[in-house]
């Protein structure tokens, strides 16, 4: 087999395999996934998962930086939409709770610590990058290490009110956009006792 094609098939099984992997860790719990699974749903040997990804927890490493990006990817498309950035803010929340339903077992396992320190390492790289959008919304460049800190706690609250409403709790979807974007201001102008000097004033929502 010439080299090219014998790279092209190995890239090919790697794909099917990462396609499969995604698709089971979106629905079933990590635990619950074996490399078997993965195998026969990829269609390929079982040595193969081991061969490019050593381990189950190096596989889901590589699906979770995926999903990171993609998430990332949906955040910025949605604060590129025209209108206020309550608008825009809206967008964002609404974008980010579609993207978790799409991947409810994985988003209940990673959010409660589940995995490796480089997954966390991964999320934790995604809600920096979010944090820094919703200022850059409002006109926040580099912003202060305290309107970091208060930025991150109102994702917080959106985050767990998020992983409630994932897991089937009676929190309605409409609820936690509506209460996640009436805090936002309220934060902002505590981060100013926290010493955010360039904290934004957003508009309360009427």
């Amino acid at each position: 087999m010439p080299p090219e094609t014998r790279k092209n098939d190995n890239r090919e099984s790697r794909r099917q395999i990462v396609d499969a992997a995604t698709e089971l860790f979106t629905k079933t719990p990590f635990s619950d996934v074996n490399v078997e699974d993965i195998a026969r749903s990829a269609g390929v040997a079982h040595g193969l998962v081991f061969h490019y990804f050593k381990s189950k927890a190096r596989l889901y490493e590589v699906v979770s930086q995926g999903a990171a990006d993609r998430l990332d990817r949906l955040h910025r498309e949605a604060l590129q939409r025209s209108g206020t950035p309550e608008v825009k803010l809206t967008a964002f929340l609404e974008s980010h709770m579609m993207a978790v339903e799409q991947r409810r077992a994985d988003y209940v396992f990673h959010s409660r610590g589940g995995g490796s320190p480089a997954i966390q390492t991964i999320w934790e790289r995604s809600r920096r990058n979010a944090i820094h959008l919703i200022l850059e919304l409002y006109g926040v460049e580099a912003p202060s290490e305290p309107l970091v800190v208060a930025t991150r706690a109102w994702l917080g609250f959106f985050d767990e009110l998020v992983l409630e409403w994932v897991q089937g709790r009676p929190v309605p979807r409409e609820g936690v956009i509506a209460a996640s974007l009436s805090l936002f201001p309220a934060v902002m102008r505590q981060a100013r006792v926290l010493g955010a000097e360039d904290a934004p004033t957003p508009r309360d929502p009427s």
